[in-house]
């Protein structure tokens, strides 16, 4: 029997692909071997996916800092993290090169940067220069950490629930609406009722700025009340400057309702200057509203304090 130095353990982060962890400490431990986790965030999106560069920025970073902090089930095994930008196959088969086995799981789930793993087991297993295990179904793990063993809660648990608004709709209502159900923000949807951007009390407070100024005849407010066309010339009216499109943030940081409260604290981490996560479902429709306000209702996160 071969005895292998590096074992290759790919993961993306979903259930699927952190169970391998098991199967792959097991190995790890017969033969002695360090475990070298691997992670790869693409470079580039298909121009299909609609997402702002911005934001897969910002889910990669939060990513990245779970990544590093996955550990073999064995605390004895020594261990390493590869974290890389690029094509998942390729870059997997790259690492391989300096391995003795690769351990991976047929698929991830379908997240935000985790949609490209498709074909990534077969590709890996067509080019490996070692062998290549891989589980259709990943065992479950036979022993929980410490930290597995605390209840998991989700953004669903701690969200608000508030009604999306449509990009055309005006501001005048839409303030009563959100000022009379106490909602600090609303998502915006298009006519396919996928969210396109957010609107909040700093956007609000914006508009009701721009318009004060317009009413006392500040002629400094000109350029930020009628917008330039192609030409740079000056639009004759202002029609939609009452429309919520015109003053809503986009693009706007979602989260995926599947999501666990770590990774929303996380995504705020990274961007600090927001207060509001939209909650999706796989479709990109919002379901609700997370606030750094909610997360303080949901235990067991890392506290500042």
């Amino acid at each position: 029997m071969s005895r292998f130095q590096r074992i290759l353990c790919s993961v993306d982060l979903s259930e699927n692909s952190l169970s391998t962890i098991d199967l792959a400490t097991s190995i790890a431990k017969q033969h002695n071997a360090t475990l070298v986790f691997i992670y790869v965030a693409p470079k580039r999106l298909p121009e299909e996916a609609m997402l702002s560069s911005d934001y897969v920025r910002s889910t990669v970073a939060a990513d990245k800092q779970m990544f590093f902090e996955l550990r073999p089930s064995d605390d004895s095994l020594a261990f390493q993290h590869l974290f890389v930008d690029g094509n998942p196959g390729p870059e997997i088969v790259r690492a391989a090169k300096e391995c003795d086995l690769v351990v991976m799981s047929t698929h991830g789930h379908s997240g935000i940067v985790r949609f490209l793993m498709g074909s990534v087991a077969q590709y890996v297993m067509r080019h490996a220069p070692c062998p290549v295990v891989v589980y259709k179904n990943a065992p479950k793990r036979p022993e929980k950490t410490e930290s597995e063993r605390q209840p998991r809660h989700f953004v669903t648990d701690v969200m608000h629930h508030v009604s999306p608004i449509r990009s055309y709709q005006e501001m005048k209502p839409v303030i009563a609406e959100l000022d009379q159900a106490k909602q600090t923000a609303a998502p915006v949807v298009d006519d396919n009722g996928c969210c396109i951007g957010i609107l909040t009390n700093s956007d609000i407070e914006r508009y009701c700025g721009l318009q004060k100024r317009y009413e006392d005849r500040d002629e400094t407010v000109i350029d930020e009340i009628f917008e330039t066309d192609e030409f740079g010339q000056r639009r004759a009216g202002n029609w939609d400057f009452d429309q919520v499109h015109r003053h809503m943030t986009s693009p706007v940081v979602t989260i995926a309702n599947h999501e666990a409260c770590q990774k929303a604290q996380l995504l705020f981490e990274h961007n600090s200057d927001i207060h509001h996560l939209v909650v999706v479902d796989d479709q990109e429709h919002p379901i609700g509203i997370l606030t750094t306000e909610d997360l303080k209702n949901c235990p067991n996160l890392p506290s500042d304090n």
